[in-house]
């Protein structure tokens, strides 16, 4: 089998958060500063922080803006999300031959693992690496690194999927094969120009990577 173990990106990976997220950021940003957000301003802050983002949008009601935007989220969470097609069956059969998954995300590992017990995706998962878990965020490698730790693998027995550039950057610098997903909402060129290793136009396609037929 090529890979040992699997990483996972979980906002705009596995689920399908962004219009949460979109939602989210607009009714933020209309309650403090009465100010309407282009999706396109979004897009750019997906698989960053949420507190980068708002360092960056509102640098003056960075504690303000992040209370809201969690209110706002954690109220309309369940009802806002999903899974993408194909990502449940997937799952499964990389659980079924043995290898080992992760989750890395920009989330808290709390927000994380609820959006997975939503969907009953928690128990494919051994390690759940969220930013409250690290010093560092991706793209910096921290976050790999530390999965690749806990699932106790080498960096070349692992594939990193992502929607982003970020996890794209972050795998890398860890010395882990990459593979974008097409269903992302962020701008494509972004992605491709960080020369992923594989491109999945449907989770069902990492199988065949991962040797699974």
């Amino acid at each position: 089998m090529l890979y040992k173990a699997v990483l996972f990106d979980l906002d705009g990976t596995v689920l399908d958060t962004s219009d949460l997220i979109i939602s989210s950021f607009k009714h933020t940003f209309r309650k403090h500063y009465n100010r309407e957000l282009a999706d396109s301003e979004i897009y750019e802050f997906f698989g960053k922080t949420l507190r980068t983002a708002m360092e960056y949008l509102g640098p003056d009601q960075v504690e303000e803006l992040i209370k809201t935007y969690r209110e706002y989220s954690l109220k309309n969470h369940d009802q806002m999300i999903t899974t993408f097609n194909g990502v449940v069956e997937a799952l499964q059969s990389l659980y079924e031959a043995g290898i080992v998954m992760a989750i890395v995300t920009s989330k808290t590992e709390s927000t994380a693992l609820r959006g997975l017990k939503l969907f009953n995706l928690d128990h494919y998962f051994s390690v759940i690496i969220g930013a409250d878990q690290c010093q560092n965020h991706k793209p910096h490698p921290e976050p790999v690194l530390a999965a690749l730790s806990k699932l106790q693998v080498e960096p070349e027995e692992c594939l990193m999927v992502g929607d982003s550039s970020f996890d794209l950057i972050s795998a890398r610098q860890a010395n882990v094969k990459t593979a974008a997903v097409r269903w992302s909402r962020v701008a494509w060129e972004t992605i491709l120009v960080e020369e992923p290793d594989y491109i999945l136009g449907n989770m069902s396609d990492l199988l065949p990577i991962c040797g699974i037929k």
